[in-house]
């Protein structure tokens, strides 16, 4: 079945801007940053720490310990939001192009955690599959310049450039894998294996969604940051400027600058977010599900 990417995107947009409830929902891995950030204005709003100290204090073991503990704290937590807004997410998106409304914060995670291991297991296989494919293509990489004496790694450069759009499809195949989840009710393999055939089947298509929406909203993120970062350009300079630059004066330009940004930044995750999911689920619901009238199908699929 064809799928008009004019019409993807212009549905996943209304149901993004109808729907702001997903905004938060898919901003929620950002919250992580949040643990760090009164930490970070303590350090900076307080005369007893010296950034130019900061070598020294990982010197002691203990710090290390904590340091590294913390860091473990962080990227659980951050890890576990992410499947959760994942899973949420989704489920919105899907209840939302069913037509079935309210969609409130609470329900969205509740009724999401029926699906987390799922997308657990999708994201996983999805990271396996990728750190096989970059492991091979490293150690091929790494043969060929040992027998060539190096000339193969300056020749096989342009192949790092495929990267990125392999990046790009092994994200809509995770996205095309979470919609199998939560519209058909799959488990890990079956979902992995529709998600696999759809982009597979429509290469040129997934392509062109996720190019439009990682640039177009890249250069949206930009000409709204741009503006935030010119202050604090000249604010630093002109501390630079002084021949005796004040390090804890820098420090906390970047602390203030960042609780602008921070909410900012939020925004922009969550609609970036949710547009790129919106559009993926239009699609997997356009290829899967016959040309007529797809509500009444999708609001059984959910009774």
């Amino acid at each position: 079945m064809n799928v008009e990417l004019g019409e993807v995107l212009a549905r996943a947009w209304n149901i993004t801007w109808k729907n702001k409830v997903l905004w938060v929902v898919s901003a929620l891995p950002i919250l992580v940053s949040f643990l760090i950030f009164p930490i970070w204005l303590f350090m900076a709003f307080t005369d007893r720490f010296d950034p130019t100290e900061m070598p020294r204090l990982f010197e002691n073991p203990v710090l290390i310990v904590l340091a590294v503990f913390f860091y473990l704290i962080v990227f659980a937590v951050s890890f576990f939001l992410q499947i959760v807004s994942r899973s949420s997410a989704t489920l919105g998106i899907y209840r939302a192009e069913a037509g079935i409304q309210p969609i409130t914060f609470v329900d969205l995670i509740k009724d999401g955690f029926r699906y987390f291991l799922r997308i657990l297991g999708i994201s996983l296989l999805a990271a396996l599959a990728y750190m096989a494919f970059m492991l091979v293509f490293l150690a091929c990489t790494t043969v060929a310049s040992v027998v060539t004496l190096g000339l193969a790694s300056i020749c096989l450069q342009p192949l790092f450039l495929l990267l990125f759009p392999l990046i790009l499809l092994l994200m809509a195949f995770m996205e095309q894998a979470e919609a199998a989840v939560v519209v058909d009710g799959m488990g890990v393999m079956d979902a992995a294996k529709r998600g696999y055939e759809l982009v597979r089947g429509n290469l040129l298509t997934f392509a062109l969604i996720t190019i439009v929406i990682y640039f177009g909203m890249s250069i949206l993120m930009s000409i709204i940051i741009f503006p935030f970062m010119i202050p604090m350009f000249f604010l630093m300079m002109r501390n630079i400027g002084t021949g005796m630059p004040d390090f804890n004066n820098m420090f906390r330009i970047q602390a203030l600058f960042m609780v602008v940004m921070f909410p900012v930044m939020g925004v922009l995750q969550g609609v970036m977010m949710t547009y790129l999911k919106s559009a993926m689920m239009v699609a997997y619901l356009r290829l899967t599900r016959s040309s007529g009238a797809p509500q009444l199908e999708l609001q059984e699929a959910l009774s």
